[in-house]
């Protein structure tokens, strides 16, 4: 009866996953939750304090334990060589370069990333080592296996996914050997047809024109040149000179050398406006994003010609990009597209222990998926129970009441954070871990922006919307359980919703059901009961800058201190 950690270990997005000796996930989340501190570079993921009491919760005492991570032995073995050899000394790391090379990073950055890489790998296991010690008295540990970092996207990706054989396109910023492959789903096992080698990027391009636009992608703003884009306009010479960058020769993508990517950055620097480092450049985000979508239009058209299939997954951190997703239902034969909801190297915590439970059940399968994102942390309501002795306006509702109550709380206009069950394993809220408002009301963006979120204004909040309804309210409706794609609202519509409908007229929606998560489909029905309208407005319960809570005290600070009417924790309801 053994278990596996299933560890992410790469120099950003940090994760830890449990699954259990029949392959189930008990358990998965972002270090970044536990730490409070965005994405958690150069940390890692399983520090020894948390790892006592996530033991103990989860892992009977004496069984076996083995680990698992997500880059392969072998290039493990050769990061270790380079250090051994001193390149990733600070006096080797000065002699490189500042300048941009192939990969559209600075020389000594791209350096100084891997060399932050091989760290995370000769720390990966202590954490748990430590923790099953302080757990147990002794570490059953029967060894660590290493798997292919592309290989750990697909098979999180894959065996999460609804679909039994699809083609599978992993695309990011860096793997073994280059950023993207192209894997073959067939009767659930995973093959790898084609694997990209060199150090170019569509990942590292798009944290490229995140920065010449005026934000910075090593805090992770890449999300805003998605929501910067729609506010843009096409220009021809912005597009000439991104288009510089790289060319497509029979469905193959290659990119341009390292001068020619310091020529074009050059000249685009010379063009910024001087106000983009306080508003951003909206129309390089929109040429930007324009690129982006043809560079995967020719990654796609080349997956299904080397893996026909009407069933796509997609995954890696480019997946992150809802905008895209969107898009590609109906296009290149793919007629249903699936992207977990964390495909970005968080995600290869559970890809990495999975594909370690199926070396050692080599008659395992996934079950069907999509698989429930809530397999994180749960809050103790105990500093609640203590607050109710001396805050007037702190009560427990009966489990019944908390949707009708929310609801109208909602519908009268309130604020409302909203924090019930397991937290989500990904970088979205998913009505576990949420702000919610009331989507009607034209201002009620603005109105949490400046309240709560304390972000920029151009960016959109997530409508949620009862599945059974998304037909009657987008365009061409596809179930978007993770909010990982933007679709288009119907005309008649949009002005019942102006605080969710973004400027190009779309929504990254997520499509809820009584099965996936029934208090949360209780609440937008009751919201629906009251109002005619089956979507509230859904925000990830944080403000910018810092990661989704993760405790109780997290959540009633953020209250107290921001503009937040309403808070409610499991059947807890706090107002102001």
């Amino acid at each position: 009866m053994s278990y596996t950690i299933g560890l992410a270990t790469t120099f950003h997005d940090p994760a830890i996953a449990i699954v259990g000796p029949d392959g189930e996930v008990l358990f998965a989340e972002a270090t970044e939750r536990y730490l409070q501190y965005k994405r958690a570079p150069n940390c890692e993921p399983d520090s020894a304090p948390r790892m006592e009491s996530l033991l103990k919760r989860y892992i009977p005492a004496g069984a076996p334990v083995q680990i698992a991570t997500s880059w392969s032995g072998e290039f493990t073995g050769f990061l270790e060589q380079m250090s051994r050899t001193g390149a990733f000394t600070i006096n080797e790391l000065l002699k490189l370069s500042p300048e941009l090379n192939r990969s559209l990073v600075p020389e000594r950055s791209e350096r100084a990333l891997i060399a932050s890489l091989h760290l995370g790998q000769q720390r990966a296991g202590l954490g748990t080592l430590l923790g099953l010690d302080r757990a147990f008295g002794k570490a059953n540990v029967t060894g660590i296996k290493r798997y292919g970092h592309h290989l750990g996207h697909a098979a999180y990706a894959c065996w999460s996914s609804p679909f039994r054989d699809a083609a599978c396109l992993v695309v990011d910023g860096m793997g073994e050997t280059g950023a993207s492959a192209i894997l073959a789903l067939r009767d659930g096992e995973i093959s790898e047809v084609k694997r990209h080698r060199g150090r170019e990027s569509i990942g590292f391009y798009f944290g490229l024109v995140t920065d010449l636009a005026g934000f910075d992608q090593a805090k992770g703003e890449e999300w805003k040149i998605m929501g910067l884009a729609p506010y843009g306009k096409q220009d021809a010479g912005l597009l000439a000179l991104l288009r510089r960058l790289y060319r497509i020769e029979e469905n193959k993508l290659s990119f341009a050398d390292a001068a020619t990517i310091r020529a074009v950055s050059a000249e685009i620097l010379a063009r910024r406006p001087t106000d983009a480092l306080d508003q951003g450049w909206a129309d390089l985000a929109r040429c930007g994003q324009d690129v982006f979508a043809e560079m995967m239009a020719a990654l796609l058209a080349e997956a299904a010609a080397l893996v026909p299939s009407e069933n796509l997954v997609l995954s890696g951190g480019c997946a992150l990009n809802s905008s895209f997703n969107g898009k590609i239902v109906g296009r290149h034969g793919f007629s249903q597209v699936f992207v977990p909801s964390a495909p970005a190297d968080d995600g290869n915590a559970i890809g990495a222990a999975w594909l370690a439970h199926a070396e050692a059940h080599p008659d395992w399968r996934a079950p069907k998926g999509p698989m429930t994102p809530y397999l994180g942390s749960r809050v103790s309501t105990e500093p609640l129970e203590r607050m109710a002795a001396w805050e007037p306006r702190l009560k427990r509702l009966a489990p019944k009441e908390v949707a009708p109550v929310t609801a109208r709380l909602l519908a009268e206009g309130k604020l409302v954070g909203w924090v019930q069950g397991k937290a989500e394993f990904g970088p979205r809220a998913l009505g576990n871990r949420s702000i919610l408002a009331d989507p009607r009301p034209a201002n009620a963006k603005d109105l949490l922006n400046a309240k709560v979120k304390y972000r920029e204004a151009f960016r959109p909040f997530a409508p949620s919307i009862l599945a059974e309804h998304g037909t009657d309210w987008f365009e061409n409706y596809q179930d978007s359980p993770y909010m990982e794609r933007t679709l288009v609202w119907k005309p008649p519509v949009r002005g019942r919703v102006p605080a969710v409908v973004h400027e190009d007229a779309t929504g990254r929606l997520q499509s809820v059901t009584a099965d996936r998560n029934e208090r949360y489909h209780a609440l937008i029905s009751a919201f629906h009961a009251i109002t005619g309208v089956p979507v509230i407005l859904n925000t990830s319960f944080n403000i910018m800058g810092k990661p989704i809570l993760h405790t109780a005290e997290d959540a009633i600070l953020m209250f107290y201190t921001s503009g937040l009417d309403a808070l409610v924790v499991e059947d807890w309801l706090l107002v102001k």
